[in-house]
């Protein structure tokens, strides 16, 4: 059975981006979260809300290079995701590849 590709700008699509930032969060020093969250201007609540799969709130693409220069994206995590987050919203890909 062929796996199922998500649907531009669906939640599964969404959801597929997020679970990648959530790993590379949970793989990173504690207090990460805290820091991204300085480096963003936002509460820590919204990095959980950008974070967590749970949430079907998209990432902001005008976010992304503070989030993988703060959380330390190795190459092949950033291109991982980038691929995952193009799923998800096509159109953004020059503002998101930063």
């Amino acid at each position: 059975m062929a796996e199922k590709i998500p649907e531009p700008g669906s939640e599964e699509a969404i959801r597929a981006y997020k679970m990648i930032l959530s790993q590379v969060l949970e793989q990173r020093p504690s207090g990460m979260r805290q820091r991204l969250a300085d480096a963003l201007g936002k509460h820590r609540s919204f990095v959980t809300q950008i974070s967590s799969p749970a949430y079907s709130i998209p990432i902001p693409s005008k976010h992304l290079p503070a989030i993988f220069s703060v959380c330390h994206f190795s190459p092949a995590e950033r291109d991982h995701f980038l691929a995952a987050y193009h799923e998800a919203h096509p159109g953004k890909m020059s503002v998101a590849s930063g």
